[in-house]
């Protein structure tokens, strides 16, 4: 019986791990060029109606299905700047924070329309030394789109600002 459970958590996690990379496939053959990508996002982070959150004994903070609501977006593709509309953008968030290390991992799925198709990009960060003045955040991007967009793949680093979120990286088969 536990050889079951503990495989089909195994496959459950390859499953999830995998998630982000899927829309990759779509764009195989929409071209090659590379662009330079930045999407900076400001709002704000709450409660949605999916939300949980608890504590382990071991002394670990877990939030799943944070919701963020966006108040500016702005997207720079090559040399062109895009406003999205904020009310286009949707995202949850699962937040793991480890009070013995003061390390905080976050995942985040998030959408947003643009140039007649929509974004679709998929984070991971992990901040150190969370709640001190000198926290540093790593995390990377992957993204691909869908309707006009569909074939444009997106890859690059995602770092939490002063100002707000910012995510760097590359584009390809922007049209």
């Amino acid at each position: 019986m536990n050889r079951k459970i503990l495989l089909t958590v195994f496959v459950l996690a390859a499953v999830l791990l995998a998630t982000p990379y899927v829309g990759m496939v779509h764009a195989k053959g929409k071209g090659t060029t590379t662009q330079y990508y930045e999407f900076f996002l400001q709002g704000s982070f709450g409660p949605g109606p999916d939300t949980k959150g608890w504590t382990t004994k071991d002394n670990i903070e877990q939030v799943r299905n944070l919701a963020f609501y966006a108040s500016y977006i702005e997207v720079t593709v090559g040399e062109t700047t895009y406003y999205p509309d904020p009310a286009s953008y949707s995202a949850t968030m699962d937040l793991t924070l480890d009070l013995n290390t003061m390390t905080l991992y976050i995942r985040v799925h998030e959408s947003f329309d643009i140039a007649g198709g929509t974004i679709y990009q998929h984070t991971a960060e992990t901040v150190t030394g969370y709640g001190s003045p000198g926290a540093v955040t790593v995390g990377n991007l992957v993204g691909f789109g869908s309707g006009l967009l569909e074939g444009v793949k997106i890859q690059g680093t995602s770092e939490m600002v002063a100002t707000g979120l910012d995510r760097v990286g590359t584009v390809m088969g922007w049209p």
